[in-house]
């Protein structure tokens, strides 16, 4: 018998509405009254894709493709309820305020089809597993947005895009990412333990539990007692996620580490913070000595006023600026490259890790880097005693958002942030990962790592089938699934036989014959390149690659991705 249970604490009242259908798959719920969110009748021009000529349908589209994406990827036999609304949301002001939020609204344990006992999964993968509804009387997911974004009172200088293109430019709110987010916490990328106490909801671990891993304490947080969750989830930089799937796609979706290298006065190699609005890091970087600015005025090491005091000896050299509360990294970095500097690291201002690089900096040609308070400071110290050369670059070898084993962060701030900590990636991650814990722009339509996560969590049935034992036995896997690359398929053979191995899609239709022959007995690798037989790239989804070895047929699921 399966057990059932509501998430009073992170499930959105909403009341009845219209069932508007997506997809295949996914279902909106519309829940907004006449003339409101999803029913605004006022008129717009289509915009980046989105053929809606109001403004609610403008909305309600972007969740349509929303479903489309996941429901692509999910491929779930079961139809997948999204409770939807624009409804004005609180804290919103005049430079932050909440967009919105989704979660799960029931979760299921000891069901037909569940990977563990006595763990609890999103109603949505549960009946995924399953193959049926086991909430047939609950929508599986909640989710709302804030409709006062753009108004006088409300982040006034932004606004929602509703096109399909990532051209929200420099002041929109890309609302397809977001919602690919909020959509990917109610199906299941989220934690449910209380990080606050450690304790288990209703007594029972997450699937997420038994991939969080403190690599400082080597244990897993199923693995602990509740007090040793509260300090693991403000393990900063030390709380992991050890899953094979993520840990195996991080190398194709992630870039290289940046770091500042200093020698002189102080000898040093420290992680530093990535931006999309900066210029590129590159792995030979930028080499100068380091001089602090001097601006004359208030926090005088900010460089918030220009030009410096000592803008002569910051030509040429690189600067090293305190993190303001009065202006933005940006500004910052435009007033270094005003004053002649060739290179920027700007200090945190706060305890924690090196800060990511937030806001757009179009004039900023020059390279951009961030370092924690602790590194910072030592760095400022050692500039009191001696010359330092810094080096603004890359890491040749090392990924930016992971630990030192290849594990990728999860976002563990000290003090914690509930709701936010260790239900996100960590803000290291660069590129931007969609489920980091802020909207960044470099994001889309790509789920990125958050799709290696769901296979983790157990979202995908097993992959490997293995042959009989005996004289006919036939081994047959591939790795890494998923890949971005088509992957390897191997197989081993008895004895020497006539071997056909294709790639089909979901419909049972041929894309891809990769062998058709006899083939010696032994090991055998076939690379895949994710091509049909015309040498196409074929599209981001999943399909069954089939072999057939004399008298035996083994069939299995291989994952493409973006």
């Amino acid at each position: 018998m399966s057990r059932a249970a509501r998430l009073a604490a992170l499930v959105l009242l909403l009341s009845f509405g219209m069932a508007t259908s997506a997809r295949a798959g996914f279902v909106i719920v519309n829940l907004d009254g006449a003339g409101e969110g999803f029913n605004d009748p006022t008129p717009v021009a289509p915009v980046g894709g989105n053929p809606g000529t109001t403004l609610g349908q403008q909305r309600l589209n972007v969740f349509i493709k929303a479903g489309q994406i996941w429901d692509a990827i999910l491929q779930s036999p079961v139809t997948i309820r999204v409770q939807a609304s624009f409804d004005p949301l609180t804290p919103c002001g005049a430079t932050s305020g909440v967009l919105g939020g989704a979660g799960p609204n029931v979760i299921d344990s000891d069901f037909s089809g569940a990977g563990f006992p006595a763990t609890w999964y999103t109603g949505a993968e549960a009946n995924r597993l399953t193959g049926v509804d086991l909430d047939p009387f609950d929508d599986d997911i909640g989710a709302v947005f804030n409709v006062n974004v753009g108004t006088p009172g409300c982040l006034p200088t932004r606004f929602w895009y509703y096109g399909y293109d990532g051209n929200e430019g420099a002041t929109g709110l890309d609302l397809l990412p977001v919602l690919l987010h909020e959509i990917g916490h109610g199906l299941g990328f989220l934690d449910i333990t209380d990080e606050t106490t450690g304790d288990y909801f209703a007594g029972q671990p997450y699937i997420w539990d038994r991939h969080l891993l403190d690599n400082v304490t080597g244990k897993h947080w199923i693995d602990m007692i509740p007090a040793e969750r509260v300090t693991s989830a403000l393990n900063t930089t030390h709380l992991v996620w050890d899953g094979p799937a993520v840990t195996a796609a991080a190398p194709h979706v992630l870039g290289k580490r940046a770091r500042v290298v200093t020698t002189g006065a102080l000898v040093g190699d420290f992680t530093s913070g990535q931006g999309v609005f900066y210029s590129p890091l590159t792995l030979a970087g930028t080499t100068a000595q380091v001089v602090l600015v001097a601006d004359g005025v208030g926090t005088t090491t900010d460089g918030c006023n220009t030009p410096f005091t000592n803008a002569g000896a910051i030509a040429g050299k690189i600067a090293l600026m305190d993190r303001s509360a009065t202006c933005t990294i940006a500004q910052q970095a435009a007033n270094a490259q005003a004053n002649g500097a060739i290179g920027a690291i700007i200090i945190n201002n706060a305890a924690g890790p090196e800060p990511p690089l937030r806001g757009a900096a179009p004039v900023v040609t020059i390279p951009v880097t961030s370092l924690s308070l602790t590194d910072g400071s030592a760095l400022k110290t050692a500039l009191g005693s001696g010359s330092v050369t810094a080096k603004l670059c890359l890491d040749p070898v090392k990924l930016a958002g992971v630990d030192n084993a290849g594990r990728v962060l999860m976002f563990a701030p000290s003090p914690g942030q509930p709701g936010s900590s260790v239900s996100h990636w960590d803000v290291s991650a660069f590129p931007n990962a969609l489920m980091e814990p802020s909207i960044n722009p470099d994001l889309s339509q790509s789920v990125d790592l958050t799709f290696h996560n769901f296979f983790d969590i157990g979202w995908f049935p097993q992959l490997v089938s293995v042959g009989d034992a005996g004289t006919n036995a036939l081994a047959f896997s591939h790795g890494p699934n998923p890949s971005t690359d088509g992957g390897t398929l191997r197989f081993r053979l008895p004895s020497s036989q006539r071997v056909e191995l294709a790639m089909f899609d979901l419909s049972g239709r041929r894309i891809a014959r990769l062998v058709n022959g006899v083939l010696d007995g032994g090991d055998h690798a076939i690379r895949w390149a994710g091509t049909n037989d015309r040498g196409d790239r074929v599209a981001p989804g999943i399909y069954r690659a089939r072999l057939v070895a004399g008298d035996v047929e083994r069939t299995l699921n291989v994952v493409l991705v973006q």
